[in-house]
């Protein structure tokens, strides 16, 4: 085998022969995108976390070769973002506790330089934006992260299109600094691999072992409870994740009420799709 270094020359123009066909790619992305705005109309969803985590595990899945994964992540995360945004106006507020107070750098990190990101002094304002259309999308902490501060109360409420987590933040993990939720005002998107967010309402307290096996015995294999209020004598509300996505008007959620305890029920509060492991060099 001739193992005769190449021209440098050569070389470079076989790089820029590369560069026109990917730019001619992207455009011609781009170009469908439009087709996508113009099909949806007004109205539409502008983010699909589920579907951009679905694009992320597929390429990941088909990487090979010198290039770490995490950059094929990061490229990609520009471009559908740039999708976004393609799409109509496009903003996230960030509340100031969103992952540990680094929430700026990891919504930066996942939406891209070009992006706006409004700073939000507390979880409440950035919640507002959100509801009030100032925002698409707010980033907020987990709730486990903020125990006294149940934000996350009144999801799964109030008029179409109600108030969900989206996402969780990173999502891949070797992108880690703090993990936080985005939570918008459109139906959850799967992607395939998901986790679910219900929330339980009773009027008497009720452990979180009885609601498990509640759960459990149909079907909703119970992964944490995340966060919970207790009013003795007034009820509680509990934040359960449970190991798949459960549709608004599953069956199932009416039977694990009825089956935890007299006078409860359950509602979806959102989900995320589940964190890409990238696989180390």
């Amino acid at each position: 085998m001739d193992e005769t270094p190449r021209p440098l020359d050569d070389i470079r123009r076989e790089i820029d022969a590369l560069d026109h066909r990917i730019h001619d790619a992207l455009m011609a992305r781009a170009a469908l995108v439009a087709s996508v705005r113009r099909a949806k109309g007004t109205g539409g969803a502008i983010l699909r976390p589920g579907r951009e985590a679905a694009v992320l595990r597929r390429l990941v899945a088909r990487h090979h070769g010198d290039m770490d994964p995490s950059v094929v992540v990061r490229i990609w995360r520009e471009i559908m973002t740039a999708s976004s945004r393609q799409q109509g106006a496009f903003s996230v507020a960030v509340a100031s506790a969103a992952a540990g107070g680094a929430g700026i750098e990891l919504a930066r990190d996942h939406f891209g330089m070009l992006t706006a990101l409004q700073p939000s002094s507390s979880i409440a304002q950035a919640i507002r934006a959100v509801t009030e259309n100032r925002a698409q999308v707010a980033l907020v902490p987990l709730a486990e992260d903020m125990p006294d501060d149940p934000w996350w109360r009144s999801l799964g409420t109030g008029p179409e299109p109600r108030l969900v987590v989206i996402a969780r933040l990173p999502f891949a993990r070797d992108h880690r600094a703090g993990a936080a939720l985005l939570v918008g005002r459109q139906d959850f998107d799967p992607s395939g691999e998901d986790r679910g967010f219900v929330i339980a309402e009773t009027r008497a307290e009720i452990s979180q072992a009885r609601l498990r096996v509640a759960l459990e015995k149909h079907g909703l294999a119970v992964t944490g409870f995340p966060a919970s209020i207790d009013d003795p004598g007034g009820g509680s509300l509990q934040l359960v994740e449970v190991a798949t996505y459960v549709e608004p008007g599953d069956p199932r959620l009416a039977a694990a009420a009825a089956e935890a305890a007299e006078h409860a029920s359950l509602r979806v509060a959102g989900g995320y799709a589940v964190p890409l492991d990238l696989p180390r060099g």
